[in-house]
């Protein structure tokens, strides 16, 4: 079911909290539906949105890409590479490479209204809970100066004292990827830096995503921790971006980091506060 407005959306969600139905409230779609759903709520068709004064207030549906654009034309960034809606961004929360100077979503929003069974709430505490506790409408987040260039430094086989450097020359993007038994530096900036013994390339990195792989995320933002998880669960790729509080593994031994008592999650799991929040919100468990 496609919903265009937010009056639509919160009539839906009303009629479902009285008809004692459960639905998911989704984007595009393209971010897996849940199983047991009476209903899927799309939405796409809320795609209205507006630059000005340096922020960007957007209805749910609002494509990322087309903000991204029209940001650009302005000469403003829009800090993040989602794929989706505004929605399914600020629903997830989840980092991209720029997330080390700008932060993930939620600290690049102003405010954020979501919608429950009883009404609108205005509450930045509810960005990242995955659609459980209510529909996400409508947000304000805040854009940047478009750095007129990114040059990224790459390096295999870095040591401790490199990874210093590169942290104390304030990167926009500081990743540490794993793959083949190696780990690889990426760190980005919005000009020359001079960095010896480092291959040179403009843009921003991108990190490899495989829907084949099995996913998890631990919570850390070290490069010692980072590489403890990786020999305790000896993952097929895995990823780490500084300031993002949280290492990105694939096709890891879950069974060995339960062993080391190392707690995992996945991109789709809420947390604690959220499922607390659930109980209150969403008596009925309406929400997916």
């Amino acid at each position: 079911m496609d919903v265009y407005s937010e009056e639509e959306l919160f009539k839906v969600i009303r009629s479902a909290y009285e008809g004692g139905l459960r639905i998911q409230v989704l984007g595009k779609g393209k971010h897996g539906k849940k199983e047991g759903v009476d209903e899927y709520v799309y939405t796409r068709k809320m795609d209205w949105f507006e630059i000005r004064d340096g922020m960007v207030e957007a209805l749910a549906g609002a494509d990322i890409g087309e903000i991204r654009k029209e940001a650009s034309e302005e000469g403003l960034l829009l800090p993040t590479l989602y794929d989706g809606t505004i929605g399914g961004l600020l629903a997830t929360n989840f980092p991209s490479p720029l997330s080390t100077a700008y932060g993930k979503p939620i600290d690049f929003t102003n405010w954020v209204r979501v919608l429950t069974p009883y009404g609108g709430i205005k509450w930045k505490m509810l960005v990242g809970s995955k659609g459980v506790i209510g529909a996400i409408s409508r947000a304000e987040l805040r854009l940047y100066p478009k750095p007129n260039k990114i040059f990224t430094y790459e390096k295999e086989d870095f040591n401790e004292r490199e990874l210093e450097k590169v942290m104390s020359l304030s990167p926009l993007v500081l990743l540490v990827d794993y793959q083949g038994g190696k780990f690889r530096i990426h760190s980005s900036y919005s000009h020359e830096v001079g960095l010896k013994g480092y291959s040179v390339d403009e843009g921003v990195p991108l990190v490899e995503v495989n829907d084949e792989r099995k996913e998890i995320i631990v919570e850390g933002d070290d490069f010692d921790t980072f590489k403890k998880v990786i020999e305790v669960s000896q993952p097929i790729y895995a990823y780490w971006i500084w300031k993002s509080g949280m290492f990105i593994l694939f096709n890891a031994d879950t069974d060995m980091l339960r062993e080391y008592n190392i707690k995992y999650y996945t991109r789709d799991q809420p947390k604690e506060v959220h499922i607390k929040l659930k109980k209150l919100l969403d008596v009925k468990g309406i929400f997916a």
